[in-house]
């Protein structure tokens, strides 16, 4: 398939629907920016292939695009996921069922033992205990007024607490016994007093989910699924393993299990199981709401077909899925079938998903024993268990299998990142062994990436390469390792001298990590240095960089050279104040704008090392902007600059006409609106400059592209260039013109109030640069009578501009 236009930026990811809202699932990616990237390299009715579907995102975004889906995923809970989404759901029915079993548990003896409580002749429901020290240490409960009211334990309430241990429990529940497996360790065990599954959940506890989950088997076929989606999302947040949310975040009411991993706090919570559940059906983020979505985003009942031995890929299924282990992929779908592959395959053992998920398919096993998950081979590294080796061979084989089914034109996007060199190795040697090429590698910011970054949205840490691979591969992976070191020092200095400015050692691997995989140089059959370790030799008063600690702790340390000018051959204004610059332009273009529509055009100007930190894009949007309705719009005294601004330029090119030459206006002036229904662009000569490609590099000419005006004679030279100040830094305009020749005319064009505070700027480079770089300064008065001239040379702006002595 070809593909004209590429994603080649990055995105920026909209709020989840309520369907990816009702269930916890480590790594779900952001559904509109997969959704992005299935409508471009995939066609309509064309197969999409995720062999590690997670959480669904992939086939489910592939149904609303038009596109079929095979998602498979050796994790049973993937089967679960599709099942409940595609299916209809009967809003009504569900609710009716649902309200059943709370009245009915609501009402048991032992449910009202243990989670109300009377005090001074008033009823009060319990919502949590909060355990220290192995005992109840507090009570939140609520009043028949739905206050919340905080309790010390009585002596009755520590009886319920030991005695709850001698509960006859009427009902199945899971006592398979643990797995041998690093992640359920012989502290944990010992810390929830028992080696099966039963021991995750206090025994009151484990007496209310098992009378549920006999409750949710004798109704109705049609909603068990969506009652048991709202059973496993109760689960885990009723387990032992949930911890009390910190006080300062008012959130007494509510606990999370926040790490992916089986461990026991010193100070946990106990939730009341039956609101929880009542919560995981009817809350905002509940069952109700997710499948109404899912009903309308999907269109259901979606056509699916379960892949199984016997039971083939079906053609006219719009999702075909199954518990299919990705080495046998061979089994079940042709070669060269599938048109576009995009998938986020394990990192090493970062997350051991299928024992995390046993935490549900133990119940769920019961109900149908297709959720039996099978640990022998799942594509992960576990100490003791699973080696390295074993690891690396199943992850090659995985990659083999893809490129087996993907077509000869068909695209592969992999979502990967790690901070460990060794992960990034055994990935790049699979994809690389499989014979893909690294196409394109493109850093984008996620939202959100789990618990720990709900209160850093675009922070660094929540973020994802997302590595664009084809079939035919024609790179060279060295495996000299001085060349590699070479390589990431020469990268680093290129990033650094981009950005110029000092930079956080985290955007610098944004910036270097992409270009070492496009250029096939992590190799992990060799042993490489680590970036920060190959970049350590030239550190030093002596050498290229200087680190500086970041008083803030955000990004890393600060690298920056020791002589920059030695390394900032085209110079240009830092990444910062071009990134103010940018922002005031799309405010100005647009006038009222949403935060999210900023930060994808700056991802889209600034990729991967240049991509400027998201969290400080408010800042600048202060600085010209207030926020009203959701929208930041342009201050009235920025309008007005802006419209000056975008007044003189036109000016600028109406005179050019006059003395016969040609004119360009910059790439981030030429959209501005010149209030008559036209833009600077539609009054130019050029709007881009390809016609002195002759002249200079790519670089600088990237660099010359963003000058305000630009004036060109007729044999294709820069004849004169125009830096427009009405209100920014003198200095930005020197920065740029610097990679034009000194002989050319430079004119800085400013409002004649400024005219004083031009001749009275005191930096001494500031003025040599001007004298030396043949730089003289117009006010707008001067402008404006040039522009009212019926004959105008050259000469004439020659003769009318100042110089400063």
């Amino acid at each position: 398939m070809e593909n004209k236009k590429h994603l080649n930026y990055a995105l920026v990811e909209d709020s989840r629907p309520p369907m990816y809202k009702a269930m916890k699932y480590w790594g779900k990616k952001p559904h509109n920016i997969w959704q992005e990237f299935i409508e471009c390299y995939c066609p309509e009715n064309g197969v999409v292939l995720d062999p590690f579907v997670g959480s669904g995102v992939a086939a489910f975004e592939s149904v609303v695009s038009n596109r079929r889906a095979i998602a498979f995923d050796i994790n049973p809970m993937s089967s679960f996921f599709v099942e409940v989404s595609t299916s209809s759901f009967e809003s009504e029915q569900f609710s009716l069922s649902a309200n059943e079993i709370i009245d009915e548990i609501r009402n048991d003896p032992i449910y009202q033992q243990h989670y109300t409580k009377t005090n001074s002749d008033k009823m009060y429901l319990i919502y949590n205990y909060i355990w220290k020290d192995g005992a109840v240490w507090k009570i939140n409960a609520k009043d028949e007024e739905d206050n919340p009211v905080l309790f010390y334990p009585s002596e009755e309430d520590q009886y319920n607490a030991r005695s709850m241990e001698n509960l006859t429990i009427p009902f199945w529940y899971p006592q398979d016994l643990f797995p041998t497996t690093p992640s359920i360790n012989g502290n944990f065990i010992r810390g929830i007093g028992g080696n099966n599954f039963s021991f995750l959940w206090t025994k009151r506890n484990l007496y209310v989910l098992s009378y549920i989950f006999e409750k949710i088997q004798k109704k109705p076929q049609n909603v068990q699924l969506p009652l048991l989606y709202a059973f496993v999302h109760t689960l885990h947040l009723v387990s032992k393993m949930v911890v009390s949310r910190q006080e300062r975040g008012n959130r007494a009411f509510s606990g999370s299990w926040g790490r992916a991993d089986y461990m026991i706090r010193n100070r946990r919570m106990e939730q009341n199981p039956l609101l929880v559940f009542e919560r995981a059906c009817f809350d905002k983020q509940g069952v109700v709401s997710a499948l109404t979505n899912a009903n309308e985003r999907l269109s259901t009942p979606v056509r699916i077909n379960e892949v199984k031995r016997g039971n083939g890929i079906k053609s006219k299924a719009q999702i075909n899925y199954g518990k299919i282990d990705v080495a046998d992929l061979l089994d079940f779908i042709p070669e060269k079938s599938v048109d576009f592959v995009i998938t986020d395959p394990p990192y090493g053992g970062l997350v051991q998903y299928l024992d995390l998920s046993l935490v549900w398919l133990v119940w769920l096993q019961k109900y149908d024993e297709k959720y039996t998950p099978d640990l022998s081979s799942e594509i992960t590294v576990k100490r003791g268990t699973v080696s390295r080796g074993i690891y690396k061979r199943r992850l090659q084989n995985a990659f083999v299998n893809i490129h087996k089914v993907l077509k000869d034109d068909g695209y592969l996007v992999i979502t990967f990142h790690n901070k460990e060199m060794q992960e990034w190795n055994d990935f790049v040697n699979a994809v690389r062994n499989a014979g893909f090429k690294f196409d394109k590698v493109t850093h984008q910011y996620n939202r959100r990436s789990g618990e720990s970054n709900v209160s850093n949205p675009y922070g660094t840490a929540a973020s994802d390469f997302y590595i664009r691979c084809v079939k035919k591969r024609d790179v060279d992976f060295s495996d000299d390792k001085s060349a590699l070191e070479h390589f990431i020092y020469q990268k680093t200095v290129d990033v650094i001298a981009r950005r110029s400015e000092p930079t956080p050692y985290d955007f610098i691997l944004n910036g270097v990590l992409p270009e070492l995989l496009q250029a096939g140089y992590l190799q992990p059959e060799e042993p490489t240095e680590e970036i920060n370790k190959v970049l350590s030799k030239h550190v030093g008063d002596d050498n290229v960089f200087k680190v500086i600690r970041n008083p803030d702790n955000k990004g890393g340390s600060i690298w920056w050279f020791n002589e920059p000018s030695k390394y900032i051959n085209y110079p240009d204004i830092p990444l910062s104040d071009r990134v103010d610059e940018t922002v005031l332009a799309i405010l100005r273009r647009r006038i009222s704008v949403k935060l999210d529509d900023v930060i994808a055009e700056l991802f889209k100007m600034y990729p991967n090392g240049l991509t400027p930190d998201p969290r400080r894009i408010r800042e600048v949007l202060e600085k010209y902007a207030y926020q009203s309705s959701g929208k930041w719009k342009l201050k009235d005294i920025v309008i007005a600059e802006a419209t000056k601004h975008t007044e003189i330029i036109a000016r600028l090119c109406h005179i050019a006409k006059k003395i016969d030459v040609l004119s360009y206006v910059g790439k981030r002036e030429q959209p501005e609106s010149l209030g008559n229904g036209q833009q600077l662009k539609d009054i130019v000569d050029y709007t881009d400059l390809q016609v002195l490609d002759q002249e200079y590099d790519e670089l600088r000419l990237e660099r010359i592209s963003w000058i305000d005006c630009l004036y060109i004679d007729n044999d294709k030279q820069i004849a004169a260039l125009f830096e427009v100040e009405n209100s920014t830094n003198f200095t930005s305009a020197l920065f740029r013109a610097s990679n034009v020749e000194k002989a050319i005319p430079k004119w800085m064009v400013i409002p004649d109030d400024r005219e004083s505070e031009l001749l009275s700027y005191s930096d001494p480079g500031f003025r040599e640069t001007f004298t030396a770089e043949n730089w003289s300064y117009l006010t707008y008065t001067e402008v404006n009578r040039l522009s009212s001239m019926r004959n105008c040379l050259l000469s004439d702006l020659v003769q009318m501009s100042h110089r400063i002595q």
